[in-house]
């Protein structure tokens, strides 16, 4: 199992010990075996997880190492922020509940 596979694992976990609700959102395209082509996602730069928390919607994108954020992965962060949402970049599972406990004080 991959360090970023491990991460968004435990993230969901700590969500739901917390008492939200979490899934891993997957965006990448899908292989069409009869069309013998990729179909894109339906939405790209999608965060990782994705999470409800006390009726707040929470995007939690995982970046491990030197990986950086895409331009739409970028402007969905900012996109759930401006509506309202949490959403932030977690390098290790320290990183996520430090900023979860910062972001998440209601």
């Amino acid at each position: 199992m991959s360090l970023a596979t491990t991460l968004t694992n435990n993230v969901i976990d700590y969500i739901f010990r917390q008492g939200g609700y979490a899934w891993r959102a997957s965006s990448v395209g899908v292989f069409d075996s009869k069309q013998q082509h990729f179909r894109a996602a339906a939405k790209k730069g999608v965060a990782d997880v994705l999470a409800c928390y006390h009726g707040h919607l929470v995007a939690v994108e995982i970046k491990i190492g030197k990986d950086h954020l895409s331009d739409e992965q970028q402007g969905f962060i900012e996109n759930v922020k401006h509506y309202g949402g949490i959403a932030f970049v977690a390098k290790d599972l320290e990183d996520f509940i430090g900023q979860w406990q910062t972001l998440i004080n209601f």
